[in-house]
C-alpha cells in the first residue's frame, strides 16, 4: 500500500516531464524546417533583381552597369555565390559579358540608410543583366523570362517607348515592382522613375548657344537634330530648349528634325540636306541624343566646316569628349550616368527588401502618381574636359589639341562677348593654319559678290593667292593676296 502511494505521488511529475520533452522535440523538428528555406548564402536574405537595357553598348549604358557592378566591393566581401553553385572569378565575368548574372554583397537597407537591417545581417543580391540590342520584341521575350525567376524588381529601360505600358503591367502583375530609367512609361504603374534632368539639359544647350550669338551682327543660324520623337529624354530636351530660345532675336533656329531611334546615319542625312539647301550657311548644331555626335562629326570633316560651326551636344559619351579634349567639339551637357546609377541600384535593393525606397518627389503619370529622382546635369567645355578623365580616362597623345590653336578659337569664337560675327568667323577659319606651328592645313572661305560662299580645305601654308576673270584675266598678289590671307592665317596671332 505504501509503495501504491509513493508511485501515486510521482506519477503527475512522470507526466508533466513527458510533456515538456515532446514540446521540445516539436520546437527542436520546427527549428530545423524554419533553416530550411535559407539560401546557401547562409544567414544572408538572397535579393534577386534584374536590368534591361535598351543597349548595352551605348557609353552611359557601360557606365551604368560598371557603376552598379561596383557597389560589389561595398559588401565586404569579394566574389559571392550564385544560385547556380557560387561560381566566382572569371565565370562570373563572363557571365556578366553575356547579359548573365551577378552577385553583388551589400549592407542591409541597399543603402537606404539602414533600413531594413537586422541584427547587422545584409542582403545577397543577384543582378541579373539583360541586353535588348535595341530589339523590342528581344526586351519583351527577356522580361516574359524573368516572370519564371522570382526576380523581386527590374530597371527597365525601354526600346520602343510605346511599348512600355504592356511591359510594366505584365511585370506588375507577376508582383515585380518596376523602375523606369529614363523613359516614363504612359500611364503606368510604376514603383519608381530615375532620370537625368531633361529639362536642365536643353537650358544650358541654350544658355551656350546664346553666348556663342552675342555681338554677332546677323542671327545665328542653328539645326536641331532630336532623337526619337517618343524618346521622352530627347523630346523633353528639345522642349526646354526651344522655350528658352523663344524670343531670341540673336538665334534662328532654321530646322528642327526628330530621328527614328537616334540614327546616327538618318542625322547625317538631314544635315548634308541642311546644309547643301542653305549654301552651308549654318552656324551651330544642337543634338540631344549623343548617338547622332558621330554622324554630325563625320559630315562637318568631310565639308571642312568643323571650325566654324558650333557643336553642342547631351551625354558626354566617349568620343564627344575626346573631341572635346582636341578642341573638335564645343560643349556638351553631361547626364552623369554614374549618378542615375547609385540612385537605381539603391532604390531596387531598398524596393527588394523594404518595400520603398528614398525618392525626392513625386511625377503625375496619368492615373499614377510615381516616385521619382530627377537627377542633376553640367555644361562640359575643353575647359573642363578633365572632368570626364575618370570615366574616359586621359586622352591618347595628340588629341589634346594644339597649345592656343583650335581649342582655344573654338572657346572664343562661343564665348567672348563684344566681338562681330566677323571676328568670330575669321578666328576658327583662321585658326587652321595659323595657330598649328608651320599649318597642317588652312581653310578658306569665299564669298562673291552676289553673296555666294565656298569653302575649302588645303593642306600647307598660302603663300601667294590669284584670282583670274573670265578673260583670261590679270593677276592680283599684293592687295587681294593680303586680304585672303589675313582670312586664312593672319588671325593666328591674336587665337594665342
Amino acid at each position: 500500500m505504501g509503495d501504491y502511494k509513493i508511485k501515486y505521488k510521482y506519477f503527475p511529475l512522470v507526466i508533466i516531464m513527458t510533456m515538456v520533452l515532446t514540446f521540445l522535440c516539436g520546437c527542436g523538428g520546427q527549428g530545423q524546417a524554419q533553416k530550411k528555406p535559407v539560401s546557401n548564402n547562409g544567414n544572408r536574405q538572397e535579393v534577386k533583381i534584374a536590368v534591361s537595357l535598351a543597349d548595352l553598348e551605348r557609353d552611359g549604358n557601360q557606365i551604368f552597369k560598371r557603376t552598379m557592378s561596383g557597389r560589389q566591393g561595398q559588401g565586404g566581401q569579394s566574389g559571392g555565390q550564385n544560385d547556380q553553385g557560387g561560381q566566382q572569378g572569371k565565370q562570373d565575368q563572363s557571365q556578366n559579358q553575356q547579359a548573365g548574372e551577378m552577385v553583388v554583397p551589400v549592407q542591409a537597407g541597399g543603402g537606404q540608410g539602414g533600413q531594413g537591417s537586422q541584427g547587422g545581417q545584409g542582403q545577397q543580391v543577384n543582378i541579373t543583366w539583360l541586353d535588348a540590342k535595341n530589339d523590342s520584341a528581344k526586351q519583351e521575350k527577356d522580361l516574359d523570362d524573368l516572370i519564371k525567376q522570382k526576380v523581386r524588381v527590374v530597371i527597365l529601360q525601354l526600346v520602343d517607348p510605346s511599348a512600355g505600358p504592356r511591359l510594366v503591367r505584365k511585370l506588375a502583375q507577376a508582383n515585380i515592382k518596376v523602375i523606369a530609367l529614363e523613359t516614363l512609361p504612359a500611364n503606368s504603374p510604376l514603383d519608381g522613375y530615375i532620370a537625368s534632368d531633361h529639362a536642365r539639359t536643353g537650358e544650358l544647350q541654350s544658355r551656350y548657344l546664346l553666348s556663342a550669338a552675342q555681338g554677332r551682327s546677323a542671327p545665328l543660324k542653328a539645326v536641331v537634330l532630336q532623337g526619337d520623337k517618343n524618346d521622352q529624354a530627347s523630346r523633353e530636351i528639345t522642349s526646354s530648349l526651344l522655350e528658352n530660345l523663344k524670343d531670341q532675336a540673336q538665334v534662328q533656329v532654321v530646322l528642327v528634325k526628330d530621328h527614328p531611334a537616334g540614327d546616327p546615319q538618318m542625322a547625317k542625312t538631314t544635315l548634308e540636306q541642311a546644309l547643301t539647301s542653305t549654301n552651308n550657311q549654318i552656324d551651330a548644331i544642337l543634338i540631344t541624343d549623343d548617338r547622332m555626335g558621330t554622324g554630325v562629326a563625320e559630315v562637318l570633316k568631310n565639308r571642312g566646316l568643323s571650325k566654324r560651326i558650333v557643336t553642342i551636344g547631351a551625354g558626354a559619351g566617349k568620343q564627344a569628349s575626346q573631341a572635346l579634349a582636341a578642341g573638335e567639339h564645343d560643349a556638351e551637357v553631361d547626364v552623369m550616368p554614374e549618378l542615375m546609377a547609385q540612385y537605381a541600384y539603391d532604390a531596387a535593393v531598398g524596393l527588394a527588401t523594404t518595400g520603398h525606397w528614398q525618392y525626392d518627389k513625386q511625377i503625375r503619370n496619368g492615373d499614377f502618381d510615381v516616385p521619382a529622382r530627377i537627377t542633376p546635369v553640367r555644361l562640359i567645355t575643353r575647359n573642363e574636359s578633365y572632368l570626364l578623365e575618370q570615366r574616359w580616362g586621359k586622352p591618347a597623345a595628340g588629341q589634346e589639341g594644339g597649345q592656343g590653336g583650335q581649342p582655344g578659337q573654338r572657346q572664343q569664337s562661343s564665348q567672348d562677348k563684344g566681338q562681330s560675327s566677323d571676328q568670330s568667323d575669321q578666328k576658327k577659319v583662321g585658326g587652321g593654319q595659323g595657330d598649328q606651328g608651320g599649318g597642317k592645313k588652312t581653310t578658306l572661305r569665299v564669298t562673291t559678290q552676289d553673296g555666294k560662299t565656298m569653302e575649302m580645305q588645303i593642306n600647307g601654308e598660302i603663300k601667294k593667292i590669284e584670282t583670274m576673270d573670265g578673260a583670261g584675266g590679270g593677276k592680283s598678289d599684293g592687295g587681294d593676296q593680303g586680304q585672303a590671307g589675313s582670312g586664312a592665317g593672319g588671325q593666328g596671332g591674336s587665337g594665342s
